[in-house]
């Protein structure tokens, strides 16, 4: 099965603090709760605006402008709902996901082969990597 490859970035404790407001902001979004999802993105956008006031905090603060910049390109093409979660909690929703998935196949009796192809081509669409 595939792994899930990301940034060091993403999962710099540094920027465990932006992973979570997006994780929070992704996760309330996918249970329908706006005002809890535009909170999370307000505090984010506040934070990467605020949140690093020391020259050498440069690239925690890109990478939190980017999470932000993630959201604000998703929102008006209703898009939101296809964000997936960042750092270590993404990682983890990334492997139950895949298992899941390749369990559905199993299932349904696709050949080994068969299920290695779909893995891939869902690891490509959803994820973007190959």
């Amino acid at each position: 099965m595939g792994t899930l490859k990301s940034t060091d970035m993403e999962h710099d404790e540094n920027n465990a603090f932006a992973n979570w407001l997006f994780n929070e902001y992704v996760k309330a979004h996918r249970k329908a709760d706006k005002c809890s999802s535009r909170h999370y993105w307000h505090v984010l956008a506040t934070y990467a605006k605020i949140g690093f006031p020391k020259e050498s905090q440069e690239q925690e603060r890109k990478y939190a402008e980017k999470l932000n910049k993630i959201i604000e390109n998703a929102f008006p093409d209703w898009n939101t709902h296809l964000l997936i979660l960042r750092g270590e909690e993404g990682r983890a929703e990334y492997t139950e996901n895949m298992a899941s998935y390749e369990k559905r196949l199993r299932a349904i009796g696709h050949n080994e082969e068969s299920i290695i192809n779909l893995i891939t081509k869902k690891i490509i669409l959803n994820y973007g990597i190959d």
